[in-house]
């Protein structure tokens, strides 16, 4: 039988999609965007001049990432050793106090058993989850229950990963390390894992790659004039009764290959496309024990066409009511010879009446720069990009209201990330 998670989301599509999904008209069906044109691109140099540094308007601010704030090598740090032993027993996350650099790797070793509360006994590489544990929300919905995972930095947009037994991990980016066992808040154990890791420096950079120029950053690559012509807020239909509605708050230079998988390093999931699509993988993901998070979202329009890209993240319990979701649109340009996306990132926190049309539909945050926010910080916790930058546009949205009614304000500015 479904979990009673996932027939909630099921039953809430009927809201996302027959109605706005919050900010917009929804469809039964998924519309295929046709290609965007590509023109010429509007900024030509892609490295800077050696011994130049480009100066930066005040339209544009260059963003620090967290991989450049902390020391880059781990072994700049005096307190960071070769190896170290923990003890994981707690049901939160254990903070090591190990800063390590990005690129790192750690090699785990893990011994012990915990006992569940429910009488189940799970080593560090965890056990199959049961129906009751789809109705239970895990730090990692994709390691198995009782399964050590870990992750870097304390950030609420950090990607956990999984550990296990033994296995060699990659640091993603700069950070404190941090280890738990991967249990609910209902599901209470005993007993701990003894944790070994090892650490060894991040590879070496061949000569030749070294000898290459590297790529300017994004902030002297982009300004204000690139988003001249491109709309400040996406609308619900196509038609002339058209309503306004959420803000284009981010935007990304790369391939669409890169743009796919940097959502995935940063725990984003495509979502469903249509409803009959969620019922099936619905179902598909209960059959398997496995968490449902890729219930669709409505269509909404930008340069006179549905969005390209639709992707989420949200506890499976709460993806119904709650969770961060964003569209992502192609443009017709070219950053460095890179395509340019733009898109517009907003979290749902519950429900609200219509004011179009009195049904039922989701209330956004109206701090909408937190959004912008958490996907910035999801992707530097992923190391998804090489360099962002805040840019103002000259005509920058500062309050405003969604299609269906609801309030929202920002301080106007755009965050561009260029991607790996």
């Amino acid at each position: 039988m479904p979990s009673r998670a996932v027939l909630l989301s099921i039953l809430v599509l009927g809201v996302e999609l027959s109605v706005t999904g919050g900010k917009g008209e929804g469809q039964t069906s998924t519309v295929v965007p046709p290609a965007p044109p590509v023109t010429t691109p509007v900024v030509a140099p892609v490295v800077a001049p050696s011994g130049v540094t480009p100066v930066v308007g005040p339209r544009v601010e260059a963003i620090v990432s967290m991989r450049d704030k902390d020391p880059k090598s781990a072994a700049a740090v005096p307190a960071h050793k070769r190896s170290y032993e923990f003890t994981v027993k707690d049901d939160d996350w254990m903070d090591t106090g190990v800063v390590l650099g990005a690129g790192e790797v750690a090699k785990f070793t893990a011994t012990g058993d915990v006992e569940m509360a429910d009488g189940r006994t799970a080593s560090a590489d965890g056990i199959d989850r049961g129906w009751k544990d789809l109705l239970r929300q895990f730090p990692l919905n994709q390691a198995k229950v009782g399964a050590l995972i870990g992750r870097v930095s304390d950030m609420g947009a950090s990607v956990p990963f999984s550990i296990g037994a033994s296995d060699e991990v990659p640091m993603p980016t700069t950070g404190k390390l941090y280890l738990r066992v991967n249990t609910s808040s209902d599901l209470t154990f005993t007993g701990s894992y003894k944790v070994k890791v090892k650490f060894s420096p991040a590879p070496k950079v061949d000569a030749k790659s070294a000898s290459a120029v590297p790529a300017a950053a994004i902030s002297t690559l982009i300004g204000p004039d690139v988003f001249t012509g491109i709309p400040r807020r996406v609308s619900d239909s196509t038609t002339a009764r058209a309503n306004p509605g959420d803000m284009v708050n981010f935007a990304l230079v790369g391939t669409k290959e890169q743009v796919e998988s940097a959502f995935k390093a940063a725990g984003w999931v495509a979502v469903d496309k249509s409803v009959e699509e969620a019922i099936l993988n619905g179902l598909l993901k209960t059959l398997n024990k496995e968490a449902y998070t890729e219930m669709p979202m409505s269509t909404l329009y930008l340069f006179g066409r549905p969005q390209d890209m639709s992707f989420a993240r949200g506890d499976p319990l709460m993806v119904a009511a709650e969770r961060h979701h964003l569209r992502v649109w192609q443009t017709d340009r070219t950053i460095g010879g890179r395509p340019l996306w733009v898109g517009s990132a907003t979290h749902d926190v519950g429900f609200e009446e219509d004011q179009r049309n009195g049904n039922v539909t989701h209330k956004i945050d109206p701090e909408i720069d937190k959004e912008r926010e958490y996907l910035l910080q999801s992707f530097d916790a992923a190391g998804a990009f090489s360099s962002a930058a805040y840019v103002t546009p000259t005509n920058p949205l500062l309050e405003a209201r969604t299609a269906t009614g609801g309030s929202f304000h920002s301080d106007g500015r755009i965050v561009v990330m260029a991607l790996k």
